[in-house]
């Protein structure tokens, strides 16, 4: 069987970014975290996790990433979150108030350049 989510990472100028493709739900919302934090080197100024290709985030997503925004901060890293304005992610994120949380951005290049 195929996994409900893949996360593909790369680390263009240093700053890794995790292509998180699929759904993310409460049945695998925690092992696409873990594949995220184990993309994030200590060192790094942060991480930009990319929603684009993501096709459903269920609350547990949501909770994800405001758990990865925390363990990012105390570590004194930064978090981008991309999602295309207009997208069903997108207003998922905003009516969920993570906007105010972590900032989100259209694309990678503008997360990358805020964060590197």
């Amino acid at each position: 069987m195929r996994p409900l989510a893949r996360v593909v990472v790369s680390t263009p100028g240093g700053v890794p970014v995790a292509t998180v493709e699929g759904e993310v739900d409460i049945t695998n919302a925690a092992e696409v975290r873990a594949q995220i934090l184990a993309a994030v080197p200590n060192g790094a100024p942060g991480v930009v996790v990319d929603l684009t290709p993501t096709t459903y985030l269920d609350s547990r997503g949501v909770h994800l990433l405001l758990e990865l925004a925390g363990r990012l901060r105390r570590s004194q890293q930064a978090l981008g979150v991309v999602c295309p304005s207009g997208s069903v992610i997108r207003r998922t994120l905003t009516l969920a108030h993570l906007d105010q949380v972590v900032p989100l951005y259209a694309t990678v290049e503008a997360a990358l350049g805020a964060i590197g």
